[in-house]
């Protein structure tokens, strides 16, 4: 039942990436072209999602690193749910579509995205724990 907080908190990290993508469309996409303003927004995104995530570890924080585990793991699960239903479901693109922003042999970086959401909770869990000498 502790999960489901975490499952409704997952909703401030998708406005951070909604965040994220209109500031790329607003600023750089038109600079750089629509794959190298993908790859750059893969990682400010990364930095822009984190701060979510450190608010969220800080103030409602995990009981044990196992459930900052499950935390990490439940919203990359999100995530990808999210967006294969956005690209397959409502854009109409192929599975194959969205198989292919994985690939980072091909220069898609999407996959350190889902990696930061699945881990961040764990690594910011530590880095607290460890300020507090616990």
């Amino acid at each position: 039942m502790i999960l489901l907080k975490y499952f409704f908190l997952w909703f401030v990290l998708l406005f951070f990436a909604f965040v994220n993508a209109f500031l790329r469309e607003l600023t750089y996409k038109e600079t750089f072209g629509e794959m190298v303003s993908h790859q750059i927004s893969v990682f400010t995104g990364i930095a822009i999602i984190g701060i979510p995530i450190w608010f969220i570890s800080k103030t409602w924080p995990y009981k044990n690193s196992s459930q900052a585990i499950q935390v990490g793991v439940l919203w990359a699960i999100m995530t990808e749910m999210f967006e294969v239903s956005m690209m397959v479901f409502s854009q109409g693109k192929s599975v194959m579509d969205f198989l292919y922003v994985h690939n980072i042999f091909a220069g898609q970086f999407w996959g350190l995205i889902i990696l930061w959401v699945a881990i961040a909770p764990y690594l910011f869990y530590k880095k607290m724990k460890s300020k507090s000498g616990a």
